[in-house]
């Protein structure tokens, strides 16, 4: 009998040995391809916003590629932080992505103790940029980017700008704005883009520097007036609008963008798998249509050109950053 207990035994060790080793086998074959299920991006920002637009747009295509749902998930706080520290730190599987932009790189400078680090990302792609646009409240008295310059010069520390935050692309476009220019304007500092563009609108704020979509929606009050755009060459959804830079300020860009990235040790299946997808949502004619009625231009770059230009967006931003004296921490 106890021979034969000790029989049963190992035919059952056996038996369990078999199905853990079927079961791994059969979790990592290739018969079974990603995304097996839905699959979460995480926008560190709140719904309504402009990337926020971008992220939901691009998301319905690749879910109709996929199969799978690639479901949008606003993880807001801490200057983006919350959301990206949540796909720093999840499994490296696929299944949770980032759709972020400038802050990850304003980030380096601007909060040193953010509890993670642009290493821990895998790349994937620049999905996209946007620029953002000088605009004056309709009742201030420039009508061009010289004339704003030429004000701000003759009225020192009197002229306030606005923005939706510290840290926000607007603070810190109009700071490389001042900083280059030379001029002296006060940073009043809002607490969401609500605030911000109806005090703008009101004209208790004259000067602005907004994201396309944001700027668009200002322009369609009728109570804000905009004088350039800050991109390297003008938009083509505003082309009679020249650059900031051929408008009296040489070499002046800052722009905004939207970048894809999973945690660290994502694998080059999965990237290249994702990369494909997100590319083919960017190249549907119904996708682009809308993309440019927002002013958001498609990039669709490689992995690697994502590490280059979030490299030199840290270079950049940390000049700005160091020039301003701004701290959050």
């Amino acid at each position: 009998m106890a021979r034969m207990r000790k029989a049963l035994f190992a035919s059952l060790v056996s038996m369990a040995t078999l199905v853990i080793g079927t079961a791994s086998t059969w979790a990592q074959s290739p018969s079974q391809p990603y995304p097996s299920r839905n699959v979460r991006l995480v926008v560190p920002f709140g719904a309504g916003g402009s990337i926020d637009a971008v992220a939901r747009l691009v998301a319905a295509k690749v879910s109709e590629t996929w199969g799978q749902a690639l479901v949008v998930d606003n993880r807001t706080g801490a200057d983006g932080d919350i959301g990206t520290e949540a796909v720093a730190r999840a499994s490296p599987d696929g299944y949770t992505l980032l759709l972020t932009g400038q802050p990850l790189a304003v980030n380096v400078s601007l909060r040193p103790k953010r509890p993670y680090r642009t290493e821990d990302f895998t790349p994937i792609m620049l999905m996209a940029e946007t620029q953002s646009v000088l605009c004056v409240s309709a009742g201030f008295e420039a009508k061009s980017v010289k004339d704003v310059i030429e004000i701000a010069r003759a009225r020192p520390g009197k002229i306030d700008y606005g923005s939706a935050g510290i840290g926000t692309s607007g603070h810190l476009a109009t700071e490389l704005f001042r900083s280059s220019a030379g001029i002296d304007i006060v940073h009043v500092p809002f607490r969401n883009s609500g605030q911000w563009q109806a005090e703008v609108a009101a004209g208790r704020i004259p000067i602005s520097i907004p994201t396309f979509p944001a700027a668009m929606a200002l322009m369609r009050t009728g109570k804000v007036r905009c004088l350039a755009v800050t991109g390297a060459k003008r938009s083509p959804a505003l082309p009679d609008l020249p650059t900031v830079s051929e408008s009296g300020l040489p070499g002046y860009v800052a722009t905004s963008w939207y970048g894809v990235l999973a945690p660290r040790g994502t694998s080059d299946a999965i990237v290249q798998r994702v990369h494909a997808a997100f590319r083919a949502a960017l190249e549907d004619p119904v996708v682009k249509a809308r993309l440019a009625e927002m002013g958001v231009e498609p990039v669709a770059s490689t992995p690697a050109a994502l590490a280059s230009h979030v490299k030199s967006e840290i270079e950049r931003w940390a000049w700005v950053v160091k020039q301003a004296k701004i701290a959050t921490e």
